[in-house]
C-alpha cells in the first residue's frame, strides 16, 4: 500500500514551461497554489523558443513538461509536428465565458501583454525630451547608449519590429523594412530576458526600450519612475501580445494539466495574476475588475483594448526574417 500511494503521488505532479522572475512567482501564487495538495507544480523557466527546443530535443522520450506558455509565432512551428495536443473544451468549463478569439484547436489564450515604448520619466524630463510617440523616437541622440531592444527570441521583439515596419510604410509581411530604423536607434544591447532588462532599468543603466506595460506596473512598486506610450499601427494604437497556453503532446498527466489550464481561465484567478503582473486578462469580468485597480488603470489602455494591433504571423516569413535579423542588424 505505501508503494502504491507513492506511485499515485508521483503521478500527481506537473511541469509548466513559462517565463521566470515575477511572472513565474505570480503564476504559482495565483494558479499553481490552487492545485495543492492535489498535485505539485514545477516550473521550467525559459523563453517559449527555448522551451520549444527542449520539446524538439525530447522527441521519442518522455516530455520535459506538461503545460507550456507560448506565443502565436510558435504555433505554426509546433502544430505540424504535433508537439501540442488538441484541447478538449469539455474539460475546461471556465473556457465557456471566453471571447471567441481566445479559443483555438490546440491552444487557449489566457492573458496578453500590451506593448509599447517604456521610458524613464525622470531621465526624459532631465533631458527635455517629449514622451516617445513612436518606436523610432528611440533614435534621439540624447538617448545614445541608453536604449535596449528586444532580441528575436524575446516575445516583445515582434510588436517592436512590426511597429517599425509600419513606420517605414510596410507591415509584418516585410519586417526587413524595420532594419534601417533599428540601425538608426543603435541599441546599447539586445535583451533576451525581461528580468535582465528590469535590473538595467531599475539601476538607470537603460532609459528606454520597446517592452510591455506590465513592467511599468511592477517596477513602479520599487519606485522606478517609468511610463509607457503606445505607438500607432495603422488604425490601431498600441499592440497586444497574446499569451497562449498549450497542453504538450505525450503528457502522462493530462487531467492535472487540464485542471491547471482551467484554473488559469477562472475569472478571479485571471484577475489576481493580471493585477500582479500588469497584463490584460481574457475573461471579460476580470478585465472590468482590473480597470479599477489603482496600479493598473492608468498604465494599461483600457479604453482601446478592443482595438490593439496583433501581429498576423500568417504574413511573416520567419526564416527570412531570422536571416535578415542575424545578417543586417548592426551590433556594435
Amino acid at each position: 500500500l505505501p508503494l502504491a500511494r507513492f506511485a499515485f503521488a508521483q503521478q500527481k505532479a506537473i511541469k509548466v514551461a513559462t517565463w521566470g522572475g515575477s511572472w513565474r512567482d505570480s503564476l504559482d501564487k495565483a494558479i499553481g497554489s490552487h492545485l495543492k495538495p492535489q498535485a505539485s507544480v514545477e516550473y521550467v523557466v525559459d523563453t517559449p523558443q527555448g522551451n520549444l527546443a527542449k520539446l524538439v530535443a525530447a522527441r521519442g522520450q518522455s516530455v520535459p513538461f506538461d503545460n507550456m506558455e507560448s506565443g502565436l509565432e510558435l504555433v505554426q512551428l509546433m502544430a505540424p509536428d504535433r508537439y501540442i495536443e488538441d484541447l478538449n473544451y469539455d474539460h475546461l468549463p471556465n473556457a465557456k465565458t471566453l471571447p471567441k478569439y481566445a479559443i483555438a484547436k490546440n491552444y487557449a489564450m489566457t492573458v496578453g501583454s500590451v506593448d509599447g515604448v517604456v521610458y524613464n520619466t525622470a531621465k526624459y524630463k532631465e533631458l527635455g525630451l517629449a514622451p516617445p510617440a513612436k518606436y523610432s523616437d528611440l533614435a534621439d541622440p540624447k538617448l545614445k547608449g541608453r536604449v535596449a531592444f528586444p532580441d528575436i527570441n524575446h516575445t516583445q521583439h515582434w510588436n517592436a519590429v512590426a511597429g517599425l515596419a509600419y513606420e517605414a510604410g510596410a507591415d509584418e509581411s516585410n519586417l526587413e523594412a524595420s532594419i534601417p530604423l533599428i540601425n538608426k536607434i543603435k541599441p546599447a544591447y539586445f535583451y533576451s530576458t525581461s528580468t535582465d532588462l528590469s535590473t538595467k532599468m531599475a539601476s538607470g543603466e537603460i532609459w528606454a526600450a520597446p517592452w510591455h506595460a506590465g513592467f511599468v506596473v511592477r517596477l513602479r512598486r520599487n519606485n522606478v519612475p517609468l511610463a509607457i506610450t503606445y505607438p500607432q499601427f495603422g488604425t490601431h494604437k498600441g499592440s497586444l501580445w497574446p499569451v497562449i497556453h498549450h497542453i504538450v503532446r505525450g503528457t502522462q498527466n493530462r487531467e492535472i494539466a487540464e485542471k491547471f489550464l482551467d484554473l488559469y481561465l477562472d475569472p478571479e484567478l485571471q484577475y489576481e495574476h493580471a493585477r500582479a503582473t500588469g497584463v490584460v486578462p481574457v475573461q471579460p469580468a476580470a478585465v472590468k475588475k482590473l480597470s479599477t485597480d489603482p496600479e493598473n488603470k492608468d498604465v494599461l489602455p483600457f479604453d482601446q483594448i478592443d482595438n490593439l494591433y496583433v501581429v498576423d504571423f500568417t504574413k511573416v516569413n520567419l526564416q527570412r526574417w531570422r536571416s535578415a535579423w542575424t545578417k543586417d542588424v548592426s551590433r556594435s
